[in-house]
């Protein structure tokens, strides 16, 4: 498997970008992401309401996240015969 470097690397001969630019912008993409985890997290341990959650990250990430709870919560009455 290509280590994090490599892949960077990769990307940027296949796009001929540079390897700085694309190393800002996965920082970027991957402090989106660590955030709206985070606020997502919240929301599902009742730390924040729907509403603040939606603000923070969008309705899209708040239904997904409902969505999958929703599933496993099933799963886990099915399992226990309920």
């Amino acid at each position: 498997m290509a280590s994090t470097l490599e892949k960077l690397e990769t990307i940027a001969r296949l796009t001929n970008q540079d390897v700085t630019l694309l190393l800002a912008k996965a920082i970027e993409l991957g402090v989106e992401r660590l955030w709206a985890q985070t606020i997502i997290d919240l929301y599902l341990k009742g730390q924040i309401s729907r509403e603040d959650a939606i603000q923070a990250v969008g309705l899209k990430w708040v239904e997904r996240a409902e969505q999958i709870r929703d599933a496993v919560l099933e799963d886990v009455r099915w399992g226990l015969g309920l």
